[in-house]
């Protein structure tokens, strides 16, 4: 599925394909095609075919025709840009199926498509769902209710889960109208009002209550007569909201770090109680300085930012060198960095000779023995870290030759340090830091497989296109076990909750936000959303502040400035008068001194040692049968992998072993719905999925590869002779132990009179049918998975089998009731050490041989 950024990408490469005339752009086309990007996807959530879209350009045009003179040329020019968008719309929907792309609008239209056309597939899911439950349907479009109500018209038991005051998806297509339509077609809907909050103090429940029920017009509570005011069921001991306004920004944000820090250090609050709501990613930078000033440990999560993290900024700037030594700015970033830590005086003079000349900074540091000027004045600690900055880029770019980009970054992490250096990440900082670099290296896994080469030059290439399109992916999500303050944009707390809440920079224009148009609008003869009266986007934005409100559940503080920077002063968001009841001149400003400006440019303080405190007993804790394994096998392997997600190389093996699994899952699939797949088919499917990463060289590629295509074609000679149909293919469960909730999926399941039969499959080579018993019979994962099966139905399988795909044997094994403690046991204990944050080394010399991390770890087991 294409992302925003790279349909942007897939246009831009076929421009001249698109019948643009007066919309085809000069120059750089991104904005403009990011246009049309947006135009299309405001298409596909209100169900608007092409030919949709042309009729309404074709009405448009016999309108303008005899449209009255005053107004005939601006009703032509509008039809004439109509009928380019509709033809471009048309050739997009064309290019995407000839390439065989889909986007994320094509998940839901072509589900419609196919049940719209397919009256036996239709069929086949009424009758296979008889109830639906949609959750949080205010934030449905207009195509999916259309699914909604295909899925539902057989048996019309359909449950919707919605609060009107919440619908804060519009900028995504979701369409408020849906609740209103919703009542409409099914107009025999019961209503079922739930009042009763277990979240929030009764006085926030109130100013949320009197903010939305005064000023939105159209809700549901009006329209139905009913009431929706909720009703605290907790008693909290709280206070009324409170609203502080400052003189700047800047005492703004330190006053809040300030308040957060003192109430810590008397015991009132912990770190992790306290969550500050900013309405754009932006909106968060200053607060982020203020903790770092005082100390205050913080993680943050926005819609964005992955790029400019600092880490993230230093891998792409290694990446950037390597590919292309001319970019001055990426070796200059580099160089100046902790890894090379070449002195700032040595490299400015170097970067100031280079641009005199007209040279490449990395031309200037390869020479530097060469230019006179430069050699007596570069210090000896300069010529030292020039030498290793240049050697090391050198070396990258012969590896960069043939190795791919993934292995050659972690190259560079491994030799420089720093990949032993995040293993032992103590701070809310430092974890944020490592789970950053590990989302950077699967965007670098997923980029790998849509590269027809895989080498550096090319993924860089890749990726500024992507960020010239538009992309930055959101940082990485902290744990919630984090004891830091949490930092989030309001549509990200969307269904979160926390003790104390500050929803800050509450002034006109930032909260509520302008109104911004699409650059191409939907012309209104075609759109199917009713927007509701009034000035619908302020309602829209005054439901995102009740959101921001009602995700505090003991004290909420709404902060404001009067100067954000120019020219004029600030007005305090209409937001925080209509909550709180106040008259538009009640906001005095706390009166910043000069010192206190000033000392807002002190540098950060130190970062503390804070850890992850515990886990309550009574808080659930999700584990699968792998995390239970780490864990039993190593408690600081769990954390390396499933807490820290420290970056690792992909043996091949485990590249090997996952192709071969997908495979074997799309044939199982096909299977269960009845489709043939000829081995042909198979192997095609196997060439499409097959990685080339972490193989020591081409030739033992070749190998595997082949040696993957004879293994896949028995597996296929095997399934067709036995004929045997599965009822299950990685199905999923789910079960408790005590807090402890265990999830995962079965392979597959064969079901019959005398009980199922779990399968797991294997690509490891086990010859002998007894080293196959032995295994499947010690098996942790097995016990797991017929605990799983116990839980779900109440009886043991009949057989837990490991098909071992290399050499067809299969080891076969009947559950008891010591194998179900046996998995009982491997889980509360892994629990309870994970609860109380134990991930002590266990080295040995079989763990540590096999393990990704023995390299880097300083506990890992040696000879001696």
């Amino acid at each position: 599925m294409l992302s925003r950024a790279e349909q942007v990408i897939f246009l831009r490469d076929r421009l001249f394909e698109l019948p643009l005339a007066r919309y085809r752009p000069l120059g750089d086309p991104t904005r403009h095609l990011q246009a049309i990007i947006t135009l299309v996807s405001r298409c596909k959530d209100e169900d608007i075919s092409p030919d949709d879209y042309r009729r309404c350009a074709a009405a448009l045009q016999a309108a303008a025709a005899v449209a009255a003179p005053d107004d005939e040329a601006d009703a032509r020019d509008r039809a004439e840009a109509q009928v380019e968008l509709a033809g471009t719309y048309a050739t997009y929907r064309e290019l995407m199926a000839r390439e065989g792309n889909i986007d994320f609008g094509d998940q839901i239209v072509l589900a419609l498509r196919l049940l719209r056309e397919r009256p036996h597939v239709l069929t086949y899911y009424q009758r296979r769902y008889r109830y639906i439950l949609v959750d949080e349907f205010q934030d449905t479009n207009y195509a999916q209710f259309e699914l909604v109500k295909l899925l539902a018209a057989r048996h019309r038991n359909v449950a919707c889960v919605l609060d009107d005051d919440q619908a804060v998806y519009r900028f995504r297509g979701a369409a408020i109208s849906n609740v209103v339509a919703f009542l409409e077609h099914y107009r025999d809907t019961r209503q079922v009002v739930l009042t009763d909050n277990f979240r929030s103090d009764q006085r926030i429940l109130d100013a949320a209550y009197r903010l939305i029920v005064n000023n939105n017009p159209d809700r549901l509570e009006v329209r139905s007569g009913i009431s929706k005011q909720l009703v605290a069921v907790r008693e909290h001991d709280g206070h009324d909201p409170q609203h502080l306004h400052f003189e700047t920004a800047t005492r703004e944000a330190d006053e809040v770090a300030r308040t957060i820090q003192e109430r810590v250090e008397t015991g009132d609050w912990r770190y992790d109680d306290v969550a500050i709501l900013v309405r754009s990613n932006g909106d968060a930078d200053q607060f982020l300085r203020s903790f770092n000033m005082r100390g205050v440990p913080w993680t943050f999560s926005g819609n964005a930012g992955l790029y400019g993290r600092p880490e993230v900024r230093l891998l792409l700037a290694f990446l950037r060198a390597v590919a292309h030594p001319d970019d001055s700015v990426s070796v200059h970033y580099l160089a100046s960095s902790e890894l090379y830590q070449v002195p700032i005086v040595d490299l400015t003079r170097c970067a100031t000779h280079a641009d005199r000349k007209h040279r490449w900074l990395f031309d200037v540091l390869r020479t530097l023995d060469a230019i006179p000027e430069l050699t007596g004045e570069v210090s000896a600690e300069g010529h030292v870290a020039i030498r290793q900055l240049v050697g090391d880029l050198v070396r990258y770019m012969e590896l960069g030759r043939e190795m791919p980009t993934g292995e050659l970054l972690y190259q560079f992490l491994a030799d420089s340090g720093w990949l032993t250096r995040i293993t032992k990440a103590a701070t809310a900082r430092d974890e944020a830091e490592v789970q950053n670099i590990s989302k950077f290296f699967r965007r670098i896994l997923a980029a790998s497989k849509a590269l027809k080469y895989d080498n550096v030059r090319e993924f860089v290439k890749h990726l500024d296109a992507l960020i010239d399109a538009g992309e930055d992916p959101a940082v990485a999500e902290a744990d919630v076990e984090t004891p830091a303050v949490r930092v989030l944009t309001v549509h990200k707390a969307k269904g979160l909750e926390f003790p104390i809440v500050f929803v800050v920079n509450l002034v006109q224009g930032k909260f509520p936000v302008q109104r911004r148009r699409d650059a191409l609008e939907l012309p209104v003869e075609l759109s199917k959303d009713l927007l509701p009266t009034g000035d619908f986007h302020m309602q829209e934005e005054r439901r995102l502040f009740y959101v921001a409100m009602t995700r505090a559940e003991r004290e909420l503080y709404l902060t404001s400035a009067r100067d954000y920077g120019g020219a004029r002063e600030r007005k305090v968001s209409q937001f925080v008068l209509e909550a709180l009841n106040l008259p538009k001149d009640a906001a005095r400003p706390f009166k910043a001194r000069a010192v206190e400006e000033i000392e807002c440019f002190a540098p950060p303080a130190e970062p503390t040692g804070e850890t992850s405190p515990p886990l309550a007993p009574d808080e659930e804790l999700l584990l699968s049968h792998k995390q239970v394994d780490d864990y039993q096998t190593c408690p600081l392997k769990y954390r390396y992998v499933h807490i820290l997600r420290v970056p690792i190389r992909r043996h091949h093996t485990v590249v090997y072993g996952s192709t071969i699994h997908a495979v074997v899952e799309f044939y199982l699939k096909r299977r269960v719905e009845g489709n043939y797949t000829s081995l042909e088919d198979l192997l095609a499917e196997y060439d499409r999925k097959w990685e080339n990463q972490g193989f020591l060289t081409w030739q033992h590629q070749e190998a595997r590869q082949a040696a993957g295509r004879q293994a896949l074609t028995r597996f296929w000679h095997h399934e067709e002779a036995d004929g045997l149909k599965p009822t299950h293919v990685e199905k999923e469960f789910g079960f408790a132990i005590g807090p402890n909730r265990v999830r995962g999926r079965f392979d597959r399941v064969d079901e019959d009179l005398l009980g199922a039969v779990i399968v797991d499959y294997k690509t490891s080579e086990v010859k002998r049918q007894k080293d196959a018993d032995r295994r499947v019979a010690d098996n942790l994962q097995l016990k797991v998975y017929a605990l799983a099966w116990r839980e779900m139905t109440g009886r043991l399988p009949q057989r837990v089998e490991l098909r071992f795909i290399e050499t067809s044997v299969v080891g076969r094994h009947e559950p008891t009731a010591s194998d179900v403690d046996t998995a009982i046991t491997a889980v509360q204990e892994a629990a309870a050490g994970i609860r109380a944050r134990r991930f002590d080394a266990k080295p040995s010399r079989n763990a540590c041989g096999f393990c990704a991390y023995n390299q880097i770890c300083p506990f890992t087991a040696t000879r001696e």
